[in-house]
């Protein structure tokens, strides 16, 4: 069946890709090789090669373009081990480059607004990595220049592309579990406190930016629209009002309590969960942030007990992104959804006494 795009998609797809009339209007294959999406990569950032350049290889319509890093030989390192094709030296340059549809910005949190919104404002497609930005005003600085551009801005929260998260929305909205009593969310993992960037709070870093986010949107999934707030919130330093051991207790509109855990100290071993408590069973699903690293769903009461199968998450989320700029539409982790995951972070740095990050 093909697809006919019409009005500003039409001719957004026709000036930005240089598509032809018949492409736009499905009469060629979508292997065409004019219809590829170019990435542009802002800096050298470890996570770039699972997060991007490894789902790239093997996605269709989606290649790799131009990189640029502080240090151009970590940028040409990349460019030679991943055949990126152009090295530029500034970010800018990589904005300005017109065969360039879209930006990956894997930079420090700090960083986050300033270029997710100069990409928009040149006209480029957007995957930031998470957190979307250092807090919630920025976040929606973001979604207002992104809505004015009309282009699409995904928050990198990979997890959510993946079937398993599907299957958990599955079981939430099945009623097996019951009336909701109880949500705990928790992702442990150790970090070098070498790492600058993310125990750094001048670079918006700590526990609950890098780790706990992803807790916090766990506990936003377990019920669409009812946005929780913080009861409270502790939080163990590391350098100075940088979080290295937090945990967060919230409450639902409808009266359920939560609790969020995250820590990075030394020692700490891997435990990423959510637990969700109803009043006719009980619903743990384990490693719902890297379920192709292995994972398991378990309602006991309802004989459930199973793992589920995909891609890795990346994968699935670029082929997200990608679809996302070809149809048009909205994507589950952008717009709104950016904003509020960050008001309950601002929150709770507000609550625990270390004030929210500001770059």
């Amino acid at each position: 069946m093909s697809v006919v795009f019409t009005g500003p998609i039409r001719t957004f797809m026709l000036e930005r890709y240089q598509w032809t009339e018949e492409i736009v209007n499905g009469k060629k294959s979508c292997n065409d090789d004019n219809m590829t999406l170019q990435f542009g990569v802002l800096g050298a950032a470890r996570i770039s090669g699972k997060a991007l350049y490894q789902p790239v290889q093997d996605t269709a319509g989606v290649d790799l373009r131009a990189i640029a890093a502080r240090g151009r030989h970590r940028a040409q390192s990349d460019a030679d081990r991943w055949g990126i094709e152009r090295v530029y030296d500034t970010y800018e340059e990589i904005l300005d480059d017109p065969e360039i549809h879209a930006v990956y910005n894997p930079l420090p949190v700090s960083l986050h607004h300033t270029w997710t919104i100069r990409a928009l404002e040149a006209g480029k497609h957007v995957l930031s990595e998470k957190p979307f930005a250092a807090n919630a005003d920025l976040a929606r600085a973001i979604v207002d220049a992104a809505d004015a551009s009309g282009r699409v801005c995904m928050e990198a929260y990979h997890w959510r592309y993946h079937p398993m998260a599907s299957r958990i929305g599955q079981l939430l909205e099945s009623g097996l579990l019951g009336e909701v009593q109880s949500v705990e969310a928790r992702f442990d993992v150790y970090i070098d406190p070498d790492d600058d960037v993310r125990h750094s709070a001048e670079l918006c870093g700590g526990a609950l930016m890098d780790l706990g986010c992803y807790p916090v949107q766990w506990a936003r999934f377990v019920m669409p629209g009812e946005e929780p707030t913080v009861v409270s919130a502790t939080m163990k330093e590391g350098r100075p009002r940088a979080d290295v051991d937090t945990e967060i207790h919230i409450r639902y509109p409808n009266g359920v309590p939560g609790v969020l855990r995250t820590k990075m100290t030394h020692g700490t071993e891997f435990h990423a969960s959510l637990t969700v408590v109803g009043t006719e069973g009980t619903m743990v699903a384990t490693n719902p942030l890297a379920p192709h690293n292995g994972n398991r769903v378990v309602v006991e009461a309802a004989g459930i007990d199973e793992e589920v199968d995909g891609r890795t998450t990346y994968h699935h989320q670029m082929e997200r992104f990608v679809e996302a700029v070809a149809q048009g539409g909205t994507v589950p982790t952008g717009g709104q959804d950016a904003i509020a995951t960050m008001e309950l972070i601002d929150a709770a740095y507000e609550s625990a006494g270390l004030g929210r990050r500001e770059p």
